[in-house]
């Protein structure tokens, strides 16, 4: 498949033609047919994964998916497009059943084709094991949407913990493959975690 420069993020689109136009100019024509050769380069460079690579883990230094196969330039777009949303700016981020079963969000990234929960539930076993996290869903629904009811929603596909005690603790994080578009806007995201009535009320998709 050929690399597109125009398929760039226009936020590295923008860095890189701001870096060589924005300095002062001495001769126009000359300077103009530079930029123009640059361009050319920066067409033929697009096909070097060495670029991407360099870029993808300047912005994401722990990159999980680092092997013989991977596509570093479809990677790069997705570290770069990348949203994170920090706990505390989610419309809700703790759900309790009393106070020793609780399960706590603390961030939220957002990728184009996908968004990560991370997770910090925990219980003190006096009502049993505390939920698997693997059950957990998330979707996009209206805002007259019961908060108790279950909507039918995207399982995870991916988790990772750094404690996995099924009696008191799961920390990590759930993958979800979802995808965010333009015809969601005035929606909100709830994550409901679990198979039992644990929904967080993430954001509201606005314009």
């Amino acid at each position: 498949m050929e690399t597109c420069l125009l398929d760039l993020p226009n936020e590295l689109i923008e860095i890189i033609i701001l870096y060589i136009i924005g300095r002062p100019w001495k001769d126009d024509v000359r300077d103009f047919l530079s930029f123009t050769s640059t361009c050319q380069y920066l067409r033929r460079f697009a096909q070097d994964k060495r670029y991407w690579q360099i870029m993808a883990l300047r912005r994401d230094p722990t990159c999980e998916n680092s092997s013989e196969t991977t596509q570093w330039f479809e990677h790069c777009k997705q570290v770069y497009c990348q949203r994170t949303i920090p706990g505390d700016e989610l419309k809700e981020r703790i759900s309790r059943y009393n106070d020793n079963y609780f399960c706590r969000i603390e961030k939220v990234f957002i990728w184009p084709s996908k968004i990560r929960v991370y997770i910090d539930e925990r219980g003190d076993e006096s009502l049993g094991n505390i939920q698997d996290p693997t059950h957990s869903i998330i979707t996009l629904v209206e805002n007259n949407f019961p908060i108790y009811s279950r909507p039918i929603g995207i399982r995870t596909n991916h988790s990772k913990f750094s404690i996995a005690d099924e009696r008191s603790e799961y920390l990590g994080y759930l993958d979800f493959p979802y995808s965010i578009s333009l015809s969601n806007i005035g929606k909100n995201l709830i994550f409901q975690y679990g198979t039992a009535e644990c929904s967080f009320d993430l954001m509201k998709q606005e314009k």
